[in-house]
C-alpha cells in the first residue's frame, strides 16, 4: 500500500498555488489522502482533501494510460475535516466516501458521496450534524448484511451524547432501529463507565435510554429512579415519570359490575432501596426474625395535596401474606421520620389511588379476591385519622362508577422481584 507521503507527492502538482493538505487530528495526525475504488471498476482512485483560500476541497485522481488525471474536484463545507473514510453505505458492492466537515469545535456536518457519471455527488440533502461518528456493519437479529450503518453521537452536555443510527434505504438515510438492541450495548457500557466517575442525573437518563433500546426494562426503570433522585432531574421530572410509566408492564383491570376503569394510569413500583422505609417496615411488622424471606414494593404519592409524598408500601412474604392478599402500609414523611398513617391486610396489587377525596385525602380502591370471597372493588375512605385496615369488609364501589386515578405498584409480582428486605443495623 502506498504511504501518505507518496500519495501527497502525486496529488500536489494538481493543487492550486498556496493550497495546503488538510490534516486529520484524530485518532492520530495524518493528511487526508487515500486510495479507494469509488466507481467499482476494480481500479483504485487517489482521493485527497485540501484547503485553498479558506475553502475546503476534495480532489479525485484516476490512472489513465500511464498517468494520473484529475477526474473531479468538489468544494466542501466548514473549516476542517474530522472524519474521512470509505465504506459500502448504499450497496455492499460499491464504496462510498464519507466525510465529516467540521463546522464548530464539537460539531461536524456529514457528507456521503457516491461516484456518478458527473463525478462525486453528495447524497445527504441539507445538513446532518454530529459530534462523534462510528461507521460499521452493525449486527441485527438477522446478522450482518454487508451494508454499513452510521452511528452518530450528538453532543448534549458534559460527556452526554444522544446516539442515532442510520442506514441508507429508499434513497435516503433512515433510522436503523433493528440494530439498536445490539449497538446500544456499547452505549450502555459507555454511560456505566461515565457514572463511575461522576454521578449525574443526565448520565442516568441517557443510561436509561440505552437500556430501553436494548430491552433491559428493569435496568431502565432503575436508572430513571436514579435520575429522579436528584434535586433537578434531567430532562425534567415530568418527562422521566412519563417515560417510567411507559415502561411499566402491567395487566390492566377488567371492568366489573359496570365500573369503568378505562381511565386509570398504571405505574410500577420504585426500584431503589429506601433504608428509612425498611427500618419502618421492620419496626411496624416486627420482622427481625422473618425479613430474610420478605420483599417489598413501594410508590410515593401525595395523598393529601400538601406537596409532600406519602409512601405506600406493599409487603410480600409468607409471614405477611395469606390467601386473600398481602400486607400494606402508608407512611407519612415528617422530617426525617416515616410515621404510620395506615396499615392494611388482605391487599392485592395494583392499588388504585382515586382522584376523589374524603376529608382532604384521596380515596383508595382495592381489588378484593381470594380466600373464598367473590371478587369486588372495595372503597376505602380516610376517616380523619387513618384508612380502614381490612378492605374485604369495606363498601363496594357502586356499579356505573367511572374511576379516575393512578394504579400504583402495578408490577406483575410473579415476575418482578421487588426489593429484598435487608437486615438493618442500629
Amino acid at each position: 500500500m502506498w504511504d501518505d507521503r507518496y500519495l501527497m507527492d502525486i496529488i500536489r502538482p494538481f493543487l492550486p498555488p498556496y493550497s495546503e493538505f488538510i490534516i486529520l487530528e484524530k485518532p492520530f495526525k495524518r493528511p487526508v489522502v487515500g486510495m479507494v475504488d469509488l466507481d467499482g471498476d476494480g481500479v483504485l482512485e487517489i482521493v485527497g482533501a485540501y484547503n485553498w483560500q479558506g475553502e475546503n476541497y476534495i480532489i479525485v485522481l484516476k490512472y489513465y494510460d500511464g498517468t494520473w488525471l484529475v477526474v473531479d474536484t468538489i468544494k466542501g463545507k466548514g473549516y476542517n475535516i474530522t472524519f474521512f473514510g470509505v465504506a459500502p453505505i448504499t450497496s455492499k458492492y460499491k464504496n462510498n466516501l464519507v466525510v465529516g466537515w467540521q463546522v464548530a469545535s464539537i460539531w461536524s456536518d456529514i457528507s456521503v458521496y457516491e461516484w456518478t457519471a458527473m463525478g462525486l455527488s453528495d447524497l445527504i440533502y441539507g445538513n446532518k450534524y454530529y459530534s462523534m461518528i462510528e461507521i460499521k456493519d452493525i449486527e441485527s437479529a438477522q446478522g450482518r448484511d454487508g451494508i454499513y450503518e452510521l452511528a452518530l453521537w450528538i453532543h448534549d452536555t458534559g460527556d452526554a451524547y444522544r446516539v442515532e443510527i442510520y442506514r441508507w434505504s429508499n434513497d435516503k438515510l433512515t433510522l436503523a432501529l433493528d440494530v439498536y438492541p445490539y449497538y446500544f450495548r456499547k452505549v450502555e457500557n459507555y454511560y456505566i463507565e461515565i457514572l463511575k466517575e461522576k454521578d449525574s442525573t443526565t448520565y442516568w437518563y441517557y443510561l436509561a435510554d440505552a437500556q430501553i433500546k436494548i430491552g433491559n426494562t428493569r435496568g431502565a426503570i432503575n436508572s430513571i429512579d436514579k435520575a429522579l433522585s436528584f434535586e433537578y432531574p434531567y430532562p425534567s421530572k415530568e418527562e422521566l415519570i412519563s417515560l417510567r410509566r411507559q415502561l411499566c408492564k402491567h395487566q390492566p383491570f377488567v371492568d366489573q359490575n359496570e365500573i369503568d376503569l378505562s381511565s386509570i394510569e398504571y405505574i410500577c413500583s420504585e426500584t431503589q432501596r429506601d433504608i428509612k422505609l425498611e427500618k419502618a417496615l421492620i419496626k411496624e411488622f416486627e420482622l427481625d426474625r422473618y425479613q430474610e424471606n420478605i420483599r417489598y414494593y413501594y410508590n410515593k404519592v401525595d395523598l393529601d395535596g400538601d406537596g409532600i409524598d406519602e409512601i405506600f408500601a406493599y409487603v410480600v412474604g409468607s409471614f405477611v401474606c395469606g390467601t386473600g392478599g398481602c400486607s400494606s402500609v402508608i407512611f407519612k414523611q415528617e422530617g426525617e421520620e416515616y410515621n404510620l398513617l395506615a396499615r392494611f391486610s388482605l391487599v392485592n396489587n395494583p392499588i388504585i389511588i382515586s382522584n376523589n377525596k374524603t376529608k382532604g385525602y384521596r380515596d383508595i380502591i382495592m381489588n378484593v379476591y381470594g380466600g373464598g370471597i367473590e371478587s369486588f372493588f372495595a372503597l376505602l375512605k380516610y376517616d380523619g385519622s387513618t384508612y380502614p385496615s381490612n378492605p374485604s369488609i369495606q363498601p363496594k364501589v357502586e356499579p356505573g362508577t367511572k374511576v379516575d386515578g393512578l394504579a400504583i405498584i402495578a408490577d406483575d409480582i410473579s415476575k418482578s422481584p421487588g426489593i429484598k428486605l435487608e437486615s438493618i443495623n442500629n
